[in-house]
């Protein structure tokens, strides 16, 4: 009897302990919610938005929040993101005091139209995109590109020298900007990893 009262007890610690390492386990939330869990360890996702020194900030499409990051150098505006971290102050904001970031996508893994950035704008904004489009006019620091239909027009900033023709496609690996004062939006190639080349 005194065997089956020790199983028993075993079993029953086994239980108590796998319930225990559940109740540890960091939660995922929603950005929004970062208040709701001051003090505590969580997990969320999000785009990379903006990055100053060790601070990232991320979007979930509903929300903004900061992550703080000894090692984000190999990240990159748009990579889509998951932070293991515990949310604390910084100022008068929630920061989320990074512990482990993996890389959901990079950003330049998916190819977009012209025409879909153009429809959702606000996805993309002081993001990393990979757009594809036409040629619709060529000059010498920079070049018109145009979905098929010649519906929508974006302006890309290069240095590149190269000629490209009229109709050519083209992907276009660049920064999307815009700028308030002439409420214009516009690509840049300002970075090593950014480029333009005939897509195939």
């Amino acid at each position: 009897m005194s065997n089956k009262l020790y199983f028993l007890l075993a079993i029953t610690g086994i239980f108590i302990l796998y319930f225990l390492s559940c109740l540890q386990q960091p939660q995922k939330i929603n950005l929004q919610e970062l208040h709701k869990y001051n003090g505590r360890k969580v997990i969320v996702c999000g785009i990379i938005k903006n990055k100053i020194g060790n601070l990232l900030e991320i979007s979930d499409g509903k929300a903004r929040a900061k992550i703080y990051y000894d090692g984000n150098k190999e990240l990159e505006y748009g990579d889509e993101i998951k932070i293991v971290g515990k949310i604390g102050e910084y100022g008068n904001d929630f920061v989320i005091y990074a512990e482990e970031v993996d890389t959901i996508k990079k950003w330049d893994n998916d190819s977009i139209s012209v025409a879909y950035l153009a429809e959702n704008y606000q996805e993309f904004v002081n993001t990393n995109v990979n757009v594809t489009g036409y040629i619709y006019s060529a000059y010498t620091n920079y070049f018109y590109l145009t979905d098929e239909y010649i519906e929508y027009k974006i302006k890309v900033y290069t240095n590149e020298s190269k000629q490209f023709e009229k109709g050519e496609r083209v992907y276009v690996k660049a920064l999307f900007f815009y700028n308030p004062k002439s409420f214009n939006f516009c690509l840049k190639l300002c970075q090593d990893f950014h480029k333009v080349g005939k897509y195939d």
